[in-house]
């Protein structure tokens, strides 16, 4: 307990609050919205996916940009399908699809989904709202 005492009892306290704070907020992978002091919105998701069973006939006509629309079919199961014009491109799975699906029926909210790229019948989408 001995140090070179010029007054440095009183230094120590504010040198660790600033920093762990600084950590915290730049840490964490949060849903990347900036400030405005409301809570983020929990249907403002954004996912990156492969489409399943995959219509090669619908998926052979998209291009990298198009928009599909993400819609819910009720019916067991329940299941997000992304479609073109009324038909279906293929559905989407992923780990927010019960969080859409809640947005969807719950909230009335609307998505799309953006054609990223083709390989053959693999067709990759950025799903996100409308």
């Amino acid at each position: 307990m001995s140090g070179g005492g010029d007054g440095g009892g009183e230094d120590w306290r504010p040198t660790s609050p600033p920093e762990q704070p600084k950590k915290k907020p730049s840490g964490t992978g949060g849903s990347g919205g900036g400030g405005g002091g409301t809570p983020g919105d929990a249907c403002d998701i954004t996912e990156f996916t492969t489409l399943n069973s995959p219509n090669r006939q619908v998926v052979s006509t998209l291009r990298v940009g198009d928009l599909l629309d993400v819609e819910l079919r009720i019916g067991p199961p329940r299941q997000l399908v992304a479609q073109q014009n009324g038909t279906i491109a293929g559905s989407i799975t992923s780990p927010k699809s019960t969080q859409i699906i809640q947005c969807i029926s719950r909230q009335h909210r609307a998505y799309v989904a953006e054609v990223k790229s083709i390989r053959g019948g693999v067709c990759q989408v950025e799903v996100r709202p409308r």
